[in-house]
């Protein structure tokens, strides 16, 4: 999660943004889902208001109120359902962000509503409204960025597409003259990185904020830490998650008061570098739970931006493939004869849990490995990427959430003495236990039980006995 970072910097706040009157349109027919996603939306910012409706008419209805700033939408509704939800309300209101809570995985279906215009998709998986609020933020911080303002469509002050100038030459806007700012400062500045978890954590703070002599054993002279070095410039963090409490407080010290305070030093010194950060954690759940600094973590996501995994960015590797493959071949000197299309998408269809590092690394190897000239084909390819189950990566989200719920119900049927208790467990009726059963095909052999009328409960089971 990159984010920018200094006082009076980019003025759009992941966790608080500067609208008080957010109005949340929820269209939903099933009343306890819209139930849980208003009151997840409610609890998001204070002040947040949020309308439920059940029908697309009545959405487009809500619509004519100008203060509705988002809108989180099924795409089965009983006046209209799939791409024609997502049409209507983008027709209705294309200065609102709409987000899709859809029922069912389809890989299509979410293609085609964010072909139409809807900013996120997310599909109703057990835990899904717990996503919902940071799905808003985003969308609505986008919409700022792009000159949106959610609470009433006007074009934001200070972002482009705000402010034309009409007295200059060349028209220009608010937005259009900060970004040229910006772009003349990075010409002019320096950008100096840190790994924050390559390094120790006294080395890490001698790095950032510099150290007298003496200040340590080998400290034999006074050097100036990343954040004065890069004067103007910008101090980019690499998995700032990593970094230890103590730095922690001292980054949160150059956000808050651009100052830093060198190692072994008793007076502060000012600074002006802009900071950069990145991180594979969620942070915001790491703050919440304690594990990194909730103050911290505010003032680093001043604009996040949120970069897929490899994994769902098929469509990117045969493009990094060419580029590293280049990049390798003039390192080694050596040249291959290029991948034959077998090798590619067995390459698209590996889901790469080490990201687009184990993807260098494997255009790397096989640089080295391959004969001069040599064409990769598939068999060149590293066994756990051959052997990779594409079948078992594409598997349709619907047949996932079964298979887990089929292994869900057989847990508990084998904890709990009896079906109802095994019901009553998972917050069903025994009546909706056996019709959920009969759904996913589960047989008397997979439910491993006695009937109901059974003597008593099998051992290490507890026995419920109802009055």
């Amino acid at each position: 999660m990159p984010a920018a970072g200094r006082k009076g910097g980019i003025g759009v706040m992941d966790g608080h943004p500067d609208w008080p009157q957010l109005h949340i349109l929820v269209v939903e027919d099933d009343p306890r889902h819209a139930a849980s996603m208003r009151q997840a939306l409610m609890r998001m910012e204070p002040g947040v208001r949020v309308t439920t409706v059940d029908r697309l008419q009545r959405a487009l209805d809500a619509l004519q109120d100008p203060a509705i700033g988002c809108v989180v939408t099924d795409l089965r509704l009983p006046d209209a359902e799939d791409a024609r939800i997502v049409r209507a309300l983008r027709a209705a209101r294309r200065d609102v962000p709409i987000i899709v809570a859809a029922g069912t995985g389809s890989e299509e279906l979410a293609v085609a509503a964010m072909k139409l215009g809807a900013a996120d998709y997310v599909t109703k998986h057990p835990r899904f409204v717990e996503q919902l609020p940071i799905l808003v933020r985003d969308a609505l911080g986008r919409s700022v960025l792009a000159g949106i303002d959610p609470a009433g469509g006007e074009a934001a002050p200070g972002v482009a597409g705000g402010g034309i100038d009409e007295t200059s030459p060349i028209a220009t806007t608010a937005g259009m003259r900060a970004v040229l700012a910006l772009v003349d400062r990075a010409a002019r500045s320096a950008v100096l990185v840190q790994n924050c978890a390559a390094i120790s954590e006294s080395l890490l703070e001698s790095e950032l904020f510099g150290h007298l002599r003496g200040a340590f054993t080998g400290a034999d002279r006074d050097r100036k830490g990343l954040f004065e070095e890069a004067g103007d410039g910008t101090v980019f963090l690499d998995e700032v998650g990593e970094a230890p409490p103590s730095v922690q407080a001292k980054l949160l010290r150059v956000l808050q008061h651009e100052e830093v305070k060198a190692v072994g030093a008793d007076k502060v010194r000012r600074v002006r570098a802009r900071i950069v950060a990145a991180t594979n954690r969620p942070l915001e759940t790491e703050a919440r739970a304690g594990r990194f600094r909730i103050d911290l973590y505010y003032r680093l996501a001043v604009l996040p931006l949120r970069v897929p995994p490899l994994r769902h960015r098929a469509a990117d590797v045969p493009a990094l493939i060419d580029h590293f493959l280049r990049r390798f071949e003039a390192r080694e000197g050596r040249e291959t004869g290029g991948f034959d299309g077998d090798a590619v998408r067995t390459l698209q269809a590996y889901p790469w849990p080490g990201n687009v590092r184990e993807l260098e690394n494997e255009m790397h190897r096989l640089v080295l490995c391959v004969a001069q000239g040599q064409r990769i084909r598939r068999q060149h390819l590293a066994r756990r990427i051959r052997d990779a189950d594409p079948a078992a990566h594409d598997e349709p989200l619907a047949r996932l959430l079964e298979r887990v719920e089929i292994a869900l119900i057989r847990q508990r049927l084998q904890e709990k003495p009896t079906k109802t208790a095994a019901a009553r467990s998972l917050g069903i009726t025994r009546e909706a236990l056996y019709a959920k059963m009969r759904r996913l095909g589960m047989t008397t052999r997979d439910e491993r039980l006695p009937p109901e009328s059974a003597a008593g409960p099998r051992r290490g089971a507890s026995y419920e006995r109802r009055a």
